[in-house]
């Protein structure tokens, strides 16, 4: 394997380039108070691609935020236990660049009055079609690297 990635890699000098970097994803962290959605979209971005943590709590999201710096926090808005995900996210981008996506079960008019003043990028409605969020973390992927 080596030797294939070196000849490769001399191959593009004699035409006169150097080997691209290879583009990075953005580093995701999801919230998400029940199991089974999380592991889902865990899965299901990981298979895309992208480098995925998961957080079943408002504080275990927090500090493991702080640990990896991600690029987009996927936040469920009502977590059980206290703190909601507005709460996560106004914390967290007032400590790091951050790009948010909701998701709720709710109304997401009553989700945008309670994240006013948060960036947020998109609100999806629950049960949302993971297809759906892949385009939305695409999305973000693309105009991050743009910038």
């Amino acid at each position: 394997m080596a030797v294939a990635t070196a000849g490769r890699h001399v191959a593009n000098l004699i035409r006169g380039g150097e080997a691209a970097p290879r583009e990075r994803r953005p580093r995701i962290l999801i919230v998400e108070d029940e199991a089974a959605a999380r592991i889902a979209t865990l899965r299901y971005l990981e298979y895309r691609g992208y480098s995925v943590e998961a957080a079943g709590s408002a504080e275990e999201a927090l500090r493991m935020a702080r640990e990896r710096r991600p690029d987009v926090l996927i936040c469920d808005w009502k977590l059980g236990g206290g703190r909601d995900g507005v709460d996560v996210a106004r914390q967290l981008q007032s400590e790091q660049d951050l790009d948010i996506i909701f998701v709720t079960a709710y109304a997401q008019n009553e989700l945008r009055r309670s994240a006013s003043g948060v960036r947020t990028m998109s609100c999806l409605r629950k049960p949302i079609s993971l297809g759906v969020l892949a385009a939305a973390v695409d999305s973000l992927a693309s105009r991050r690297r743009l910038h």
